[in-house]
């Protein structure tokens, strides 16, 4: 039941469970009832700049509107690609303004940035013709063939080489690499499948280690002080490592570092992280931080 209000409208009593009256007044003293078109924010309580608010669903935008990340984000992408497309006219132009004696130049960026054998082999190319321009523009004036094939060997430089410059740089990976174009996400993205990658080699290597001893041993897994080629994802050989592997591969103090290889010389060797707890006298919180990269042959 609603009671009369002073002002002769009605107002809901809470847990009446009916809707107030249409001429009710706002429960809040001073509060005006928002209107079509009215802003939800008061003249003192506008939203801060750069703040976002979620889109609900279905919502739309006008023509030629944009949502805010999803502008943000394409106008990060637009300026990706203009750098990009700067970036390959001016290893294009190299070979023009260098009248062909540069056009190796934009192939052995390439070389080091891909480091493909490919790159490498294009680099040389270039390099042999440079090297041929220049020998023949040295002998070209002394007879008119020469000349004619020292002019031509320039011009099919300056021209050929600019095009495939052009072309190369075009699909050259390496600018979207460095642009900082990367999302956030996909950074993530990225760090995640590394770690999980390590986790698993970490789970093959500790496979490998307790079926097949001999094969461990050859790989030398968990002994990052030797040269080896298998990546066992970070493990270390508590039983085989030496103090300053401890340190930097585990994090050991020096002190932690100096228990454990007493502890060992003592005992001869661990056979789980709970004996280094135990003989070393370090705490186990500590070294149950360390133990998914601990490993005892």
């Amino acid at each position: 039941m609603t009671q009369p209000s002073h002002h002769g409208g009605g107002q809901a009593q809470p847990g009446s469970g009916q809707p107030p009256a249409a001429n009710a007044q706002p429960l809040t003293p001073g509060a005006e009832p928002l209107t079509p078109g009215a802003q939800p924010f008061g003249a003192s309580a506008q939203p801060s700049a750069g703040a976002q608010f979620p889109a609900p669903a279905g919502a739309q935008f006008p023509a030629g509107a944009q949502a805010p990340a999803t502008a943000g984000a394409r106008s990060s992408a637009a300026h990706g690609r203009g750098t990009a497309r700067l970036r390959q006219f001016a290893w294009a132009s190299v070979p023009v303004w260098s009248v062909g004696f540069l056009a190796f130049a934009p192939f052995l960026r390439l070389a080091v940035a891909r480091r493909a054998r490919k790159d490498w082999a294009i680099f040389v190319g270039y390099l042999l013709a440079v090297v041929l321009e220049i020998v023949a523009v040295s002998v070209g004036g002394q007879s008119g063939a020469g000349s004619t094939a020292a002019g031509g060997l320039v011009i099919l430089l300056i021209g050929g080489g600019a095009v495939h410059s052009f072309v190369a740089f075009g699909s050259d990976p390496a600018p979207a690499a460095v642009s900082g174009a990367a999302r956030p996400e996909e950074l993530n993205r990225e760090a995640l499948a590394t770690a999980r990658g390590r986790m698993e080699r970490r789970r093959e290597a500790r496979e490998i280690a307790s079926k097949n001893p001999i094969l461990c041993r050859e790989l030398r897994i968990g002994r990052p002080d030797m040269a080896r080629e298998y990546d066992d994802g970070g493990l270390v050989d508590v039983n085989q490592v030496p103090g300053e592997i401890l340190q930097s591969q585990l994090g050991l103090s020096p002190d932690e570092t100096a228990a454990v290889l007493a502890a060992r010389a003592k005992l001869g060797r661990f056979s789980s992280a709970d004996e280094v707890s135990a003989y070393a006298q370090l705490e186990p919180d500590r070294l149950d931080a360390i133990r998914d990269w601990m490993i005892f042959s």
